[in-house]
């Protein structure tokens, strides 16, 4: 397993409609908002590096309001 954290740059008064639709997302373990660079950060674990980055391809940066995301992977 692949434990990985992104970092969420989300469009001005679209933290609520960006929260929302990443809370639907079942590979998502966690969502924090944050204040700073950052607006959210969100924990997911997947099989491999392949998932992750399909994952954060389709179901992070394709949500409407989010604007960049940085990728953080750990290691058990």
């Amino acid at each position: 397993m692949i434990t990985c954290f992104i970092l969420i740059r989300v469009e001005a008064n679209k933290e609520d409609v960006v929260y929302d639709a990443l809370a639907k997302v079942k590979q998502i373990e966690g969502i924090r908002e944050v204040f700073g660079e950052y607006d959210m950060i969100a924990r997911i674990e997947t099989k491999n590096l392949k998932e992750m980055r399909t994952l954060i391809i389709s179901k992070v940066r394709s949500v409407q309001g989010v604007i960049a995301t940085t990728t953080l992977i750990t290691s058990d």
